[in-house]
């Protein structure tokens, strides 16, 4: 259906109109939430306006992603005080902003960019195209509109958003127009091997060992197509990984032959499980996802179960499963 023409007038008006803007993205980020953070902060900083960019603790870049310009814009959120004009992007709803969701809601003007088919509108002005296959997509397709350049170090966090939420251009969210773009990008000065290598090449020996523990411990049952491991905060300890290291483990497990959904249980420093799924193309894991109180897209989504432990939060995914 495409994003509104009215809406990204408007959008248009309100960053022609500010001195200065917060650019925001949701918890437990991910390529195209620093993508687009990193992008649309150094195209509005192009702009001239005062920019500061931040997400929910903790506000770090993981080693794969500290090569991305624009980091300088990054803050705390203990020392961010929103107001004025708040641009949220690649966050499907509110909730999804952490402890800076309270301050946000009582802005004035909040632009939300996203591609999620969930967005909730959360925005004073909402920027929603769910055909997209990523939020740094929808950037790129509208800075002109709202009066922004793009330069080298915009195209590389851009294509970095794309790189990864496609997964490496292979998920069924890849389009002729992704492709256009990242051409585009290409030719803006973002390297694909130089990226490839640092996003995808960069794993540390600790990284690689954990990821054979869990595959290792993975199950598979073949009656759902459902293959799952349990990762907990112990683990992480034992071989000296980040939690936000993790965001790709999980593809680990998706190159297993027969399965249709892939979860990985990730015990969280408060005890609480995130779980984050990824299905094969005729599944539709979002669905499952929003029924279980998270999000996402068809074939990559995440929840956070509030079940007192493991055994019961696989269960609980287990009964929102349909057999084939």
């Amino acid at each position: 259906m495409g994003i509104n023409r009215g809406e990204v007038g408007r959008a248009n008006r309100l960053i022609e109109e500010s001195d200065s803007v917060v650019v925001l993205s949701h918890q437990n980020p991910d390529g195209d939430a620093f993508g687009s953070v990193l992008g649309l902060g150094l195209m509005l900083r192009g702009a001239g306006l005062n920019v500061k960019a931040s997400w929910p603790d903790p506000v770090e870049l993981p080693l794969k992603y500290e090569f991305l310009p624009g980091k300088e814009l990054l803050i705390s959120p203990a020392d961010l005080r929103p107001q004025g004009l708040v641009i949220a992007v690649d966050c499907a709803n509110a909730g999804r902003l952490g402890e800076l969701e309270d301050a946000v809601l009582k802005v004035d003007n909040i632009i939300n960019i996203d591609h999620h088919p969930d967005n909730s509108l959360f925005g004073t002005v909402n920027l929603v195209d769910a055909a997209a296959s990523a939020t740094t997509e929808i950037l790129y397709e509208e800075a002109d509109d709202l009066g922004l350049e793009l330069d080298r170090d915009i195209a590389v966090c851009l294509y970095t958003g794309l790189v990864t939420d496609t997964g490496r251009f292979q998920f069924s969210n890849t389009s002729a127009e992704t492709f256009r773009i990242a051409s585009e990008l290409v030719e803006m000065g973002a390297e694909p091997n130089r990226l490839y290598e640092e996003i995808f090449q960069g794993d540390t020996l600790s990284y690689m060992r954990l990821t054979g523990e869990m595959v290792s411990r993975a199950v598979f049952e073949p009656e759902t197509g459902l293959v799952h491991v349990f990762m907990p905060q112990e683990e992480l300890r034992r071989f000296g990984v980040e939690m936000n290291e993790t965001e790709d483990l999980i593809d680990s497990l998706r190159t297993l032959r027969g399965h249709r959904i892939a979860a990985l249980f990730k015990e969280q420093d408060d005890g609480r499980i995130r779980v984050s799924l990824r299905s094969r193309a005729d599944t539709d894991i979002g669905t499952v996802a929003r029924s279980l109180g998270g999000g996402g897209h068809r074939v990559a989504a995440g929840y956070t179960s509030e079940k007192g432990s493991f055994e019961e939060a696989l269960q609980e995914l287990k009964g929102e499963i349909v057999a084939p």
